[in-house]
């Protein structure tokens, strides 16, 4: 059975707090759209885990997404993906700044928002060749560079002048298009470029409370055993809450609780023993 058929997405109103989170200076000007692919458990090198994930670019920054942000999303609609496997570190909310040392820091929600940032940096020392090819319509050079223990091949276009890139991958003088490591284990596939004209901002970074990476790791660990009642315990109580199913089907908590438990069994059979981040250099 495939560790990714089943997807949960929360969508969580907290109307008037996240409203005050968006920058107003911070337009969201393009995304990028890639196809994750990564071979989590190596012991299941057929079971790919395959997602679709989003990158919004801004004025100020970049954004990585799991979930694609809504029109109105500045008015305080928050999406969160829930997977009943623990599947891929690559799965994250990812807020990169543009112009500053700052590294990126996880967007996640602990109770309320929070920003994560590393204990180590992220910067990758990119190698430019003269290699080029076309992705998209878009004329794209390759580099190569080290990161979290792998070395990476990444396409990127100077067309689009934005140092920025799929997860944690970023840096180059245009936006990676694609990129994977020499081994085939991690791979993001370009899937679409799409412009935008609605008026949608990234969230202002500088607004969010600080949790050390510690503590965000023992959070997580304290949820994995009922990961959606964790969340739904540390919610405000104003709070609305909408359950969707991969499909966009929507259901009752009820029903969430009930397939988070039967896709569940499939984690006993899953290990995260190949994470596309090994280690941080």
């Amino acid at each position: 059975m495939s560790t990714t058929k089943f997807l949960l997405t929360v969508t969580i109103g907290l109307f008037f707090f996240v409203q005050k989170l968006f920058a107003q200076d911070n337009q969201v000007n393009m995304f990028i759209k890639y196809d994750l692919e990564h071979i989590a458990d190596s012991t299941k090198k057929d079971n790919l885990i395959k997602r679709s994930m989003y990158l919004y670019i801004g004025n100020g920054g970049s954004f990585y997404s799991m979930t694609p942000m809504e029109k109105n999303q500045e008015q305080g609609a928050l999406h969160i993906s829930m997977d009943a496997v623990d599947q891929s570190d690559a799965l994250v909310n990812l807020y990169t700044p543009f112009g500053t040392d700052d590294s990126p820091c996880l967007v996640t929600m602990l109770g309320q928002l929070y920003k994560v940032y590393p204990n180590k940096n992220y910067k990758i020392d990119w190698a430019i060749t003269e290699e080029k090819r076309d992705i998209g319509g878009y004329a794209c050079i390759k580099a190569t560079g080290q990161f979290g223990g792998r070395k990476y091949e990444a396409w990127f276009t100077e067309e689009i002048p934005f140092p920025v890139g799929p997860w944690k991958l970023h840096g180059l003088p245009g936006a990676i298009l694609e990129a994977s490591d020499v081994a085939n284990e991690v791979r993001f596939r370009y899937a679409g470029l799409d412009k935008v004209t609605d008026k949608m901002h990234l969230m202002e970074i500088d607004k969010l409370p600080e949790l050390s990476y510690e503590k965000y790791r023992k959070a997580l660990e304290n949820s994995k055993a009922d990961k959606l009642g964790a969340m739904m315990a540390q919610l405000p109580p104003d709070a609305t809450v909408k359950f969707k199913t991969q499909d966009g089907r929507e259901i009752t908590r009820e029903q969430a609780e009930a397939l988070m438990k039967e896709a569940g069994k499939d984690k006993q059979k899953f290990q995260l023993n190949n994470p596309a981040e090994r280690s941080i250099n």
